[in-house]
């Protein structure tokens, strides 16, 4: 008797059930939109925590001379290098770069080591630009690191060369910057450490959300998903007006 009884109790409770359609509509939409948002942003974070411990074992090993561009193939990417060599004069101005709360530019510049191969060093941050900053003339010893170039999202990525062999764009390009000037630079940066007395302030970092925060904010969508599930069942067995 007891079993039925809370069978009915359950079943009148189901009845009293009763959200507005446009309720429904709303959590139905909703709640696969946080949900989602919760799934990606764990994702994420398992992405970055790899990424995290592939970079912390990469830095753990001793630094190599660069020889090939085989040193700069994904399995090297973050481990120390250093490499001889000059700079040349072509250089990249990638504009919008923010740094202390100042606007300036994110500055590259053609480097051709001892080995004899052309690519791209990141030299790091200035507010201002002239050619007096571009970096000529001498025989340089540069100790930093391979990494990939990120493409940011930009409408139109145009760019310009305002003063000779100076190309500015919004975003790193590396597929414009080999079209524009028919070179045939790979896919990677050569980033200056904080030893490396040729650069600038250096702004850029391997990673710049860790994995906790990427689980973090999954949480965070994740209760949100959490209370509008909640907030539609109450809604639906309160009394109507």
């Amino acid at each position: 008797m007891a079993i039925i009884k809370t069978a009915m109790s359950i079943f009148t409770n189901i009845r009293k059930f009763n959200p507005s359609w446009k309720f429904i509509t709303f959590t139905v939409i909703i709640l696969p939109i946080l949900f989602s948002l919760s799934f990606w942003q764990y994702q994420r974070g398992l992405e970055k925590s790899k990424l995290e411990s592939f970079i912390n074992n990469q830095q753990t090993l001793p630094p190599t001379e660069f020889i090939s561009l085989e040193y700069a193939s994904p399995s090297q990417w973050y481990r120390p290098f250093f490499m001889q060599g000059n700079f040349n004069e072509k250089t990249i101005l990638v504009d919008n770069a923010i740094y202390g709360g100042a606007r300036g530019f994110s500055v590259y510049q053609e480097f051709l080591s001892n080995s004899g191969i052309s690519l791209i060093v990141s030299k790091g941050w200035l507010e201002s630009f002239s050619q007096s900053e571009k970096t000529l003339n001498r025989n340089y010893l540069l100790q930093g690191v391979f990494r990939p170039i990120e493409k940011a999202f930009t409408i139109d990525n145009s760019t310009s060369e305002k003063i000779e062999s100076t190309l500015e764009m919004q975003s790193f390009d590396i597929d414009l910057v080999n079209t524009k000037w028919k070179t045939n630079y790979p896919a990677v940066v050569f980033e200056l450490d904080e030893y490396s007395l040729d650069g600038f302030s250096r702004i850029w970092q391997p990673v710049y959300l860790s994995a906790n925060r990427h689980f973090g904010y999954a949480i965070q969508w994740l209760g949100l998903g959490l209370v509008a599930l909640a907030g539609f069942i109450f809604v639906g067995f309160r009394k109507n007006d």
